[in-house]
């Protein structure tokens, strides 16, 4: 009876590794053996959405090889179809990578995008992980009839956190005591994916006087910045290919210091301006790291959901419309400001709303979860 039981136990352990090893692969063998990060080098918040999801994807998937191509085509990538793969992208760059492309099924398609492109309606059997706020009736019928899984979000995917700017170096930064940072707005790109909408320097000179009255009456310092997208067109769809190239600064942002110095501020007494260039280091993080070290805020452009998404990740943003916004943006407001975690400027946090705010938490690694839960792999 004794050597019956033994035999019974031996097999029933036997059936049950057996059992966690079948599962173990089940569970595994969906999972892409390989990246591929594309993205346009040019598109800084598309590249911060690529980003977050490659950390996300390094936690995910341990053992994948990640690869990232700049600029790449599709023709530059090679398959095996013994193997699984994922492609991340993001924006119009990444509607246009993939458009015509017949997809085999042991390849995954991820597109990170802060609103719904033109020419989307053509895709099938992708993901596109976008906010809340910019999917309509429309686009979710779209996306059944497309199969297409969308995956909302707050705001767009970055790698912003007040764990990253904890180690950031803000030594750069000379005006230490500064509670106030300033990003000025830029041109924004429309859901044709061709045509911009400007941030003109009528605007600039309007903000100007406004930031110079409210720093005068507060007596706030105030950190400013600009990015790749200020003064990036000559018209709403001509580029101007100088723009934030060779230390040159963009005509918008010349016109907002002229503005800020006319309205009696003093540049790196009243405020501080560091301009963006592109292969060079933005100031972002470094006057983020400081505000957050002093409990300032952040004033940051409406039509720039990544800067703003990045903003409420470490503290309140106070945001200011302009005539780049268009639909989607102004939803995006609404959504933010009825969860608490932002303002409409003029209206500012007081310190005991900066000191007691909760950040968001950060939702790349449950869209890197939502798409790799699917066995729509080999």
């Amino acid at each position: 009876m004794q050597k019956i039981m033994k035999t019974l136990i031996g097999f029933f352990l036997l059936a049950i590794i057996v059992f966690l090893y079948v599962d173990s692969s089940r569970n595994h063998s969906h999972l892409p053996k390989k990246v591929y990060a594309i993205y346009d080098k040019n598109k800084v918040g598309e590249l911060a959405m690529v980003n977050a999801t490659i950390k996300s994807v390094k936690l995910a998937c341990p053992k994948a090889e990640i690869i990232v191509k700049a600029n790449a085509k599709f023709n530059d990538l090679s398959f095996d179809n013994s193997k699984t793969y994922l492609i991340i992208t993001a924006g119009q760059f990444g509607v246009d990578l993939i458009k015509s492309v017949n997809k085999p099924k042991n390849i995954k398609i991820l597109i990170c995008t802060h609103q719904w492109f033109d020419g989307m309606e053509n895709l099938h059997d992708i993901f596109i992980t976008l906010p809340k706020h910019s999917i309509d009736d429309n686009i979710q019928k779209i996306a059944k009839q497309n199969r297409i899984t969308l995956i909302p979000t707050l705001g767009v995917l970055h790698t912003m956190s007040r764990k990253t700017l904890k180690q950031q170096d803000a030594s750069g930064i000379n005006l230490h005591d500064a509670k106030v940072g300033f990003v000025l707005a830029g041109d924004a790109e429309m859901p044709n994916g061709k045509d911009w909408s400007l941030f003109t320097a009528d605007n600039a000179r309007k903000l100007a006087k406004e930031i110079a009255e409210f720093s005068k009456k507060t007596g706030y310092k105030i950190l400013i910045t600009n990015g790749p997208r200020t003064g990036a067109y000559i018209n709403t769809s001509t580029k101007n290919l100088e723009a934030h190239k060779d230390g040159k600064l963009d005509p918008i942002s010349s016109v907002f210091i002229e503005e800020l110095q006319k309205e009696g501020l003093q540049s790196d007494k009243d405020f501080e301006f560091h301009d963006f260039q592109f292969g060079k280091p933005s100031a972002l993080k470094a006057i983020m790291a400081l505000l957050m070290k002093n409990k300032g805020f952040m004033i940051v452009p409406g039509e720039s959901t990544s800067f703003i998404s990045e903003t409420i990740a470490v503290m309140p943003a106070v945001i200011y419309e302009n005539s780049a916004m268009n639909k989607t943006h102004h939803l995006f407001l609404k959504q933010i400001t009825g969860h608490k975690l932002a303002y409409i400027w003029t209206s500012t946090p007081n310190q005991s709303d900066i000191e007691s705010y909760e950040p968001p938490k950060s939702q790349a690694i449950n869209v890197v979860k939502e798409v790799l839960k699917s066995n729509s792999f080999g």
